[in-house]
């Protein structure tokens, strides 16, 4: 997936094609290479844009991170709207509903201000540098 230098998009279809992983081992990969390689390598493992990519560029990065909160902010509305505030009162007479009810009600308020905190910001962008291409992925 590296190259000398550039953020090479790769898709799902084509890292299966070259490890020959089956879908569990494609996943634990992800992880391994999320936990581990991407400290080493000092580089970023994103899902990006239909495709995988390994890169430093805070633009991409700051990209992948937005949509990845979203979906977290979505998740824990969620487990709020579906499941623990169905029950309405009764939430209190359980500790652990109640708990969690707070807590999550305290991540969605992190989550508001993080995202309040970032639109004020500017897009990050990367200096000057060796130029970057996207390769489209084979369709074998």
């Amino acid at each position: 997936m590296e190259q000398a230098g550039e953020d090479v998009l790769v898709s799902r279809d084509e890292l299966l094609a070259k490890t020959h992983a089956t879908e569990s081992q494609f996943t634990r990969l992800k992880g391994y290479v999320r936990d581990y390689l991407t400290m080493e390598k000092g580089k970023a493992f994103l899902s990006y844009r239909g495709g995988y990519l390994i890169t430093v560029d805070p633009a991409k990065i700051a990209e992948n991170l937005t949509w990845r909160l979203r979906r977290i902010d979505t998740e824990l509305r969620r487990l709020l709207s579906g499941w623990i505030n169905p029950l309405g009162e009764d939430v209190r007479n359980y500790e652990v509903l109640a708990m969690y009810q707070e807590d999550i009600g305290h991540m969605l308020r992190v989550s508001e201000r993080m995202r309040k905190a970032s639109a004020a910001m500017p897009t990050p962008v990367k200096g000057k540098g060796k130029s970057r291409r996207r390769v489209a992925a084979s369709r074998s």
